[in-house]
């Protein structure tokens, strides 16, 4: 339900409520999280709309405007002659999105407004990342298939594009754990609810990025954290270093140094009140952050999109994007060079 005074979720902000020129200043630690603008796109495929309907129990949590966007690649513009066939595509996919969005609404406090629907030509994750600035969009939201306009936007390279060069936080939907089951879920009447969130740290001021945003994603919706630090393998390459060290030794003393860096980062102001627990593993970091997600009680998985220490660049390019394509629940990725 909508509080009195509140504006409806999708609906279109007065002036009151209408942001200012430029990004709000990050929210001090302990606060809980803000959102505001949603951007979905659609390929009007079944996995889009459930991504839509899990967007939409999503901003009803938070009261948030949804946005949506369909994205005509260019490969489609080969003749000027084509201009009117591709307006009247343009046309037909904003009668497609109200329709689908009707089909969707059912039991939810949600109004979309023609403004908030927007049918674009280009590079498809370019289009994207353009309107999300755009309209500053606090949170773009991705399955990870779907076909037609988007071609393979929700999955593989244009995802994983809109996961690299996204200036706000991408929540790519994938996994079994997120599509509407149940028959609450079903009917629209379910809360959006998260029990547990893993966030894959190493520790660097990027990792914190992250650690920090689902820290405040933690305090909105009551989830607890399990913190993972992956330690690297140094046994599949070589079982002798320089000064004699065997593999194992350096496996325990990495395994130590994590152990001691999660303890400091549980004592962090902002992580106060907030139900923490750490794990530790070796092996790829792939494997093991993937693994660590298949978890039943794992509902989401938070990570910048870069670090620079233990996985080096295991925070982005291709460990992110590798993440974001074998997890096994929705990944949600923030930009470390954006403030939230």
């Amino acid at each position: 339900m909508v509080t009195p005074g509140e504006p409806p979720i999708g609906s279109k902000p007065s002036a009151g409520h209408r942001r200012s020129a430029g990004r709000e200043p990050a929210s001090p630690s302990g606060e809980s999280l803000q959102l505001r603008t949603i951007l979905v796109p659609l390929d009007f495929s079944e996995a889009s709309i459930e991504a839509l309907k899990y967007t939409i129990r999503l901003a009803e949590k938070f009261r948030a405007t949804i946005h949506l966007v369909h994205v005509q690649p260019t490969d489609d513009l080969t003749t000027i002659a084509r201009a009117g066939h591709l307006m009247l595509d343009c046309a037909d996919a904003i009668a497609l999105m109200q329709d689908r969005l009707a089909e969707v609404q059912p039991g939810h406090d949600v109004q979309f407004w023609p403004d908030n629907c927007h049918v674009l030509s280009g590079r498809p994750f370019e289009e994207v990342c353009k309107l999300a600035r755009a309209i500053e969009a606090d949170l773009i939201v991705l399955p990870t298939r779907g076909h037609g306009g988007l071609k393979r936007v929700l999955l593989g390279s244009t995802a994983e594009r809109i996961v690299r060069f996204a200036s706000c936080p991408v929540l790519v939907l994938r996994g079994e754990k997120y599509p509407t089951a149940s028959p609450e879920e079903a009917a629209g009447t379910a809360d959006f609810k998260l029990r547990k969130i893993l966030v894959p740290v190493d520790f660097s001021k990027c990792s914190l990025v992250g650690a920090r945003y689902a820290a405040r994603l933690a305090r909105s919706t009551g989830a607890s954290l399990r913190f993972l630090h992956v330690v690297f393998p140094y046994s599949q390459f070589f079982g002798i270093d320089r000064v004699g060290a065997s593999s194992a030794s350096l496996v325990e003393t990495a395994r130590e140094a994590a152990q001691a860096e999660m303890a400091r980062l549980k004592r962090m102001k902002f992580l106060r009140g907030i139900d923490c627990e750490t794990e530790i593993r070796v092996g790829p970091a792939v494997d093991e952050i993937s693994g660590g997600s298949s978890g039943p009680e794992i509902d989401l998985l938070v990570t910048s999109t870069h670090g620079c220490t233990g996985f080096k660049r295991a925070l982005i390019g291709s460990i992110a994007e590798h993440v974001v394509r074998y997890a096994e629940c929705p990944v949600l990725t923030i930009p470390s060079r954006g403030r939230f």
